[in-house]
């Protein structure tokens, strides 16, 4: 199977690459495929925690006929 990849140069910070590098060791494995496994994982899940939260529509519904803090004026409007 041929894939078209780009080469790029990433400035890690040394705990990062120590890390990929022992990850990369003991899965015998390449270090590239252990970053790009991690990146994948990582903008998943990221992609995941921003979608923006549900919302139910809103509709407008007119002005009040009554004030429902008033009990008579609340019992007279269903009494209709």
């Amino acid at each position: 199977m041929f894939m078209c990849m780009r080469r790029t140069t990433l400035i890690l910070e040394d705990a990062c690459i120590e890390g990929v590098r022992l990850l990369a060791q003991r899965e015998q494995r390449n270090m590239s495929h252990v970053v790009n496994e991690l990146l994948a994982e990582g903008l998943q899940r990221r992609i995941k925690v921003s979608r923006a939260p549900f919302q139910l529509p809103v509709f407008p519904m007119g002005t009040p006929r009554v004030n429902l803090g008033d009990r008579d004026a609340l019992e007279a409007a269903m009494g209709e």
